[in-house]
């Protein structure tokens, strides 16, 4: 028989000496600062540090612009999964009239929660105004049995009718912001968006009946963010993080639109001239009124999360 120790010693021995072999040409390699890192050291110019003249804290901490050189744009492409809770009611009117308020998750047995996939493009000009264009295709949908008598778009309901439900929500926002500087760290300014939302429901007993009812709804709001760049904060800058907020909300035609969002972030360069961003936040969107043959009192809020390139 022959010893386990025998195999494995060996083996042992050149594991450590492959090792120490590749740490020593690693060390050879290896320098602090095998480039210089780009630093603005005025509002003129840029300068070159080096960690052997002021160090990383010095080099890293005072600029925002690691890798990724400052220019005169900013272009973000991304997409957000918004884990996104449903409630409230809706009414559609019939032609004849008929129609009354149907709660999502009570009447029509849709579930609350909901995985939303959401996609966006950003545009950033001169440091100051930015361009969003935002596509939002929501949708819940649901089977079950009807908990009280209703009537929806003249489709009538009794207690127990077993039913499918399904709510599609598609927006395509387009909006813009203008910043303003209190200092390098913290910047607000007015926002502005129009929603082109288009509201498409429908429910269907297990008898065949149905109603699908749909309406285009244009919608614009208007509102304020901030958002706060720390520019010193060490070898975390590298990250590039980042805290914004930002409402808007406008009552038109007797249908008022709000929303809000609340996030922080970081944006790591992944080459020179683009980065990796990411986002974690908590928003609501908010409808409430009535216009042509739709009555509605919708609730969609939740945590997100926003991934994006930035180039």
């Amino acid at each position: 028989m022959v010893a386990r120790g025998q195999k494995i010693i060996p083996w042992a021995l050149l594991t450590v000496a492959l090792f120490l072999t590749w740490a020593s040409l690693a060390g050879a390699w290896d320098q602090k600062y095998r480039y210089p890192v780009k630093v603005r050291t005025s509002g003129s110019g840029f300068s070159y540090a080096y960690g052997g003249v002021g160090g990383w804290e010095s080099a890293a901490g005072a600029s925002r612009e690691i890798l990724c050189p400052k220019r005169t744009y900013d272009l973000a492409l991304g997409l957000r999964p918004f884990f996104g809770v449903l409630s409230g009611m809706s009414r559609a009117v019939s032609k004849g009239g008929e129609g009354n308020f149907l709660s999502f998750t009570g009447h029509l047995r849709m579930p609350s929660e909901n995985t939303l996939w959401e996609f966006y493009s950003h545009l950033r000009l001169w440091d100051k105004v930015a361009l969003r264009l935002e596509y939002l295709p929501w949708y819940w949908s649901g089977t079950g049995h009807a908990a009280s008598k209703g009537n929806f778009g003249g489709l009538l309901l009794q207690p127990d009718d077993a039913i499918e439900a399904s709510l599609n929500l598609t927006t395509f926002d387009i909006g813009a912001d203008y910043d303003v500087a209190f200092n390098r760290d913290l910047f607000f300014g007015p926002n502005a968006d129009f929603h082109i939302i288009r509201w498409n429901q429908r429910v269907a007993k297990s008898n065949g009946e149905s109603v699908d009812f749909s309406q285009t709804i244009l919608q614009p709001a208007i509102g304020a963010h901030i958002r706060y760049e720390p520019s010193n904060t060490g070898f975390f800058s590298w990250y590039k993080p980042y805290m914004e907020g930002r409402f808007s909300w406008m009552s038109f035609n007797g249908l008022g639109l709000s929303t809000w969002d609340l996030g922080a972030g970081i944006a790591p360069p992944v080459s020179r001239n683009v980065d990796a961003g990411m986002k974690l936040g908590y928003k609501q969107w908010k409808l409430d009124g009535s216009r042509s043959r739709l009555a509605v009192d919708a609730d969609v809020e939740g945590l997100y999360l926003d991934l994006s390139l930035r180039f």
